[in-house]
C-alpha cells in the first residue's frame, strides 16, 4: 500500500520544502492557505506538476491565443489547460464576456459540474488513471498562432484586471493570525474618538509641571519612589519642547498612563490651597481625579498593556493606589493590581538579584552603566511595592499571592534621588528607608496569617496572636530607621515629607497591632482570657487618633490614614457599647468617636472619609437612642486595666473583677466552635462598603441591639463605588 502523501501540492509544484502542516507555513505566508492540500484535485501529471509555474507577466509569453481556438473555449480540443494554471488575463472573462471565478474558486470548483467550460467545470479535464492519456504530448501548449497583436491585447487586459482580481482573492480567503495584530481593543473610529478625548482632558503645560513636581516632592515617598522623578521630568520636558502642547500619539501610551496617574494623585491628594494655586476649584478636584484616572485606563488599553509588558504599566497601576480609593474605585484598582503582578513577573522584576556592577560607585560608572543601575533599582522598588501591597492585605483578605521563596529580587538600596549617590548614613532620609521598613512589617503580617492557619484550636490561635503582637512591637523599635523614630530630634534640613511620615508611621504601627488582634476583639468582650486584645485595640485606637490630631494642614491626604481613623472609631464604638453609662471609660470612648468624626471631616473629597463619617455617625445615633432605654446595672462592670499591661496580668485582673457566672462557659463544645475569622470592619485595605456589617452587629451586646434595617438603610443611602 503506497505511503500517504504529506507534502502539499503547492510546495510540490514549487519544489520547495514543506513543513507538512495543515495548512503549511509557506502557504500561510504566501496567503494561499485556502489552496493548501495534499491531494491533486484533477490527478497527478509529472509533465505539469513537476514544473514550477511561472508568475504571469505582461512581458513574458504565457501561451496566449484567441479564446475561440483555445482548449478552454473549446473543450472538444481534448487537452484543456491544467487546473490552477489558467493565465489571469484569460480568467478575467468567461464565455459570453461574463466574469469568471477567481483562482481559488476554479480550484475548488464542483467536481460534479457537467459544464463544458473548462474553467467552471472539471468534466472536460483528463483523468490521469485513464488508458487514453498520451504522456508524450500531455501538457504541450496548443497555442501555436501567437502574434504581437495578441500579446499586446492580452497585456492590456491583464493590467486592467489585476488589482480587481487580487482584491477578490484577498476578500475570499480566511484571515490568519499572521495578518494583523492579535488584540484590537478599540475600533479605528473609537480609537480616534478616545485619543481626541484624552488630548482634550490634558491640562495646560504649566499645570502639568506643577502637579508632576508636587507629586515628586510631596507624594512619591508614600509609594517608595517607584519611578525616577528627575528622569520622568526630563522626558516630559522633551515631550513639550518649546511648544505649549504635545501630541499624546507621538509617545508610548503606557508612559502617558503613568503621566495621568501622577495628575490624578496630585489633584486629589493635594490640599485645597495648593490645588487652588494651580487654577483648580474645590469642586473640580474629585471630578478631575476620576477623569484622569479613567484616562489612565484608556492609555493602558491603547498601549495594549496586557500583551506588551512594560514597567510603565506597573508604575501607573501602583500609583493608582494613591487616588483610586479616595474617589471610590478601590475594586477596580484591585483588579489592575493583580494584572500588574503578572506584568512584573513577565518583565523579570522578581529576578533582580545582586549584579556585579552594583558594587561600582555611580561616580565611576559610564552613562550606560549608571542608566542600567537606575533601571535595576527602580525595578527592585517596584517589586518591593507589589509584595508590600499584597502582604498588607493578607490579614483582611485571609490570603496572599506572593511568597518570598518564589522570587530572588533583593531589597532596593538607598540612593539620593537627584545625584543618585548611595546613602550610607541611615540618619539621612530616603524613599527606600520607608519602603523597606514597610515591607518588613508586611511580611510579619504574612507570617502571622500562616501561623493562624496552622494553629489547631482557639487556644493555639491566641498564642499566635500574642507571639506576633510581641514581634510587631519589637519590629517597630528595632528595624525602624533612626530618622523615622519620634525619639530622634527632628532635623530642619530634612525634606518636609519626613515630618509627615514620622507622624503617619506612628499611627500605622498602632493600626498593625489592631490587625493582629482583630480576630479576638469580639471575644474579648465576653471571655476574660482575651482581655489583652481588648486593651491592645483600644489603646492603639487612641494612639491613632492622637497622631492624626497632629496632622499639619499642608500634608497631602492619604486614604490609609483615613481608614486608620475609621478603624479606631469602630474599636472605640465596640468598647462603648460594652460599658455602662456611668463608667469613665464610656465617656472617654464617646468623646474619642466624636473626635474621629471631626478628623474625617477634614477631607470632604474622600470616599473613604465620607463612608467613615456615615458609619461612625450612625453608631453615635444608635448609642444615643439606646442610652435612655438601657439600665445602668444591666451589664456587669468591665475589668479595669492594671498598670502592668502584660497579657497575663490583664487576664488575671479580668478573672478577679468579673462575676463568677461569667466564667462558667469557658469553651464552647468542639463541634459548635466557630472559626476565627477576620472582622469585616477591619478590612481597611479597600473602601469601607461594610457589605457584611451583620458580623459587627453580632459582636455588640443584645441588650444594646440595633434596628438592623434602619441602620443599614442609613449606612448604604447614596453609597456608590
Amino acid at each position: 500500500m503506497p505511503k500517504q502523501r504529506q507534502t502539499c501540492t503547492r510546495c510540490s509544484q514549487r519544489r520547495q520544502k514543506c513543513d507538512r502542516k495543515s495548512p503549511c507555513t509557506r502557504c500561510v505566508l504566501n496567503k494561499e492557505a485556502h489552496l493548501c492540500t495534499t491531494e491533486w484535485k484533477e490527478g497527478y501529471n509529472p509533465a505539469v506538476h513537476r514544473r514550477y509555474p511561472k508568475r504571469p507577466s505582461p512581458t513574458t509569453s504565457q501561451s496566449l491565443t484567441d479564446p475561440s481556438t483555445s482548449a478552454e473555449a473549446s473543450p472538444s480540443s481534448g487537452i484543456p489547460w491544467p487546473p490552477g494554471q489558467i493565465p489571469l488575463h484569460f480568467r478575467a472573462k468567461g464565455p459570453g464576456n461574463q466574469p469568471c471565478q477567481s483562482e481559488g474558486d476554479a480550484v475548488r470548483g464542483d467536481s460534479n459540474s457537467t459544464s463544458s467550460d473548462g474553467v467552471r467545470g472539471s468534466s472536460a479535464l483528463p483523468n490521469t488513471s485513464s488508458n487514453n492519456v498520451d504522456f508524450v504530448t500531455y501538457g504541450r501548449s496548443e497555442f501555436s498562432n501567437i502574434s504581437m497583436k495578441t500579446l499586446l491585447h492580452n497585456k492590456e487586459e491583464y493590467v486592467r484586471n489585476q488589482s480587481l482580481m487580487d482584491q477578490t482573492l484577498n476578500q475570499s480567503r480566511t484571515k490568519t493570525v499572521l495578518d494583523e495584530a492579535a488584540t484590537e481593543v478599540f475600533s479605528p473610529a473609537a480609537q480616534a474618538a478616545e485619543v481626541y478625548h484624552l488630548q482634550s482632558v490634558l491640562p495646560t503645560k504649566e499645570q502639568v509641571f506643577h502637579m508632576v513636581d508636587y507629586h515628586q516632592n510631596c507624594m512619591a515617598y508614600w509609594i517608595g519612589g517607584i519611578y525616577h522623578g528627575p528622569s520622568f521630568r526630563q522626558a516630559l520636558l522633551e515631550a513639550y519642547g518649546d511648544d505649549d502642547h504635545f501630541d499624546l500619539r507621538c509617545h508610548d501610551w503606557r508612559w502617558c498612563a503613568l503621566l495621568f496617574s501622577l495628575l490624578s494623585a496630585s489633584i486629589i491628594g493635594s490640599p485645597e490651597e495648593v490645588s487652588n494655586s494651580w487654577g483648580f476649584s474645590d469642586v473640580d478636584k474629585l471630578k478631575l481625579s476620576r477623569q484622569w484616572g479613567n484616562s489612565l485606563i484608556s492609555c493602558l488599553q491603547l498601549g495594549d498593556y496586557a500583551s506588551k509588558h512594560h514597567i510603565y504599566s506597573v508604575q501607573a497601576i501602583l500609583n493608582m493606589h494613591t487616588s483610586e480609593h479616595l474617589v471610590g474605585s478601590a475594586k477596580e484598582w484591585a483588579v489592575y493590581q493583580a494584572a500588574s503582578t503578572v506584568i512584573a513577573r513577565g518583565l523579570g522584576l522578581n529576578k533582580l538579584e545582586r549584579h556585579p556592577e552594583d558594587q561600582i560607585p555611580p561616580s565611576e560608572m559610564t552613562p550606560e552603566q549608571k542608566d542600567a543601575l537606575i533601571q535595576r533599582e527602580i525595578g527592585r522598588r517596584v517589586w518591593s511595592a507589589l509584595t508590600s501591597q499584597d502582604w498588607l492585605c493578607s490579614t483582611s483578605q485571609g490570603s496572599y499571592t506572593l511568597q518570598k521563596r518564589h522570587y530572588s529580587s533583593i531589597p532596593p538600596r538607598h540612593f539620593d534621588e537627584d545625584t543618585w549617590e548611595p546613602v550610607v548614613n541611615h540618619q539621612k532620609p530616603t524613599f527606600t528607608h520607608i519602603s523597606n521598613y514597610l515591607n518588613d512589617i508586611a511580611h510579619v503580617l504574612v507570617q502571622y496569617l500562616d501561623g493562624m492557619m496552622d494553629a489547631g484550636d482557639i487556644e493555639a490561635k491566641y498564642d499566635v496572636v500574642l507571639k506576633y503582637d510581641a514581634i510587631m512591637r519589637g519590629l517597630c523599635i528595632e528595624k525602624m530607621p533612626p530618622w523615622l523614630s519620634l525619639n530622634m530630634p527632628y532635623n530642619d534640613a530634612w525634606p518636609e515629607w519626613t515630618k509627615w511620615v514620622r507622624r503617619s508611621y506612628n499611627a500605622s504601627s498602632s493600626h498593625k497591632i489592631i490587625m493582629i488582634h482583630q480576630s479576638f476583639l469580639g471575644r474579648s468582650f465576653k471571655d476574660p482570657r482575651y482581655t489583652y486584645s481588648r486593651w491592645a485595640c483600644i489603646s492603639s485606637a487612641k494612639t491613632i487618633l492622637e497622631a492624626m490630631e497632629k496632622r499639619p494642614p499642608n500634608e497631602p491626604q492619604w486614604w490609609v490614614e483615613q481608614a486608620f481613623v475609621v478603624t479606631a472609631g469602630l474599636c472605640l464604638g465596640l468598647d462603648l457599647f460594652h460599658r455602662s453609662e456611668g463608667e469613665p471609660e464610656a465617656i472617654t470612648d464617646l468623646e474619642a468617636i466624636q473626635k474621629a468624626v471631626q478628623i474625617l471631616e477634614q477631607w470632604p473629597t474622600s470616599s473613604v472619609a465620607a463612608h467613615g463619617i456615615q458609619l461612625l455617625t450612625t453608631l453615635l445615633q444608635e448609642h444615643s437612642k439606646k442610652a435612655d432605654a438601657s439600665k445602668p446595672d444591666s451589664r456587669a462592670k468591665g475589668p479595669e486595666f492594671p498598670h502592668n499591661i502584660a497579657p497575663q496580668a490583664i487576664a488575671h485582673a479580668a478573672s478577679v473583677n468579673l462575676p463568677k457566672p461569667a466564667l462558667a462557659p469557658l469553651l464552647p463544645p468542639a463541634h459548635t466552635e466557630l472559626p476565627i475569622s477576620e472582622e469585616v470592619w477591619a478590612n481597611t485595605d479597600f473602601d469601607i462598603d461594610m457589605s457584611g456589617f451583620e458580623e459587627l452587629m453580632d459582636t455588640l451586646p443584645l441588650q444594646n441591639g440595633f434596628d438592623n434595617s434602619v441602620f443599614l438603610d442609613s449606612l448604604w443611602n447614596g453609597y456608590t463605588v
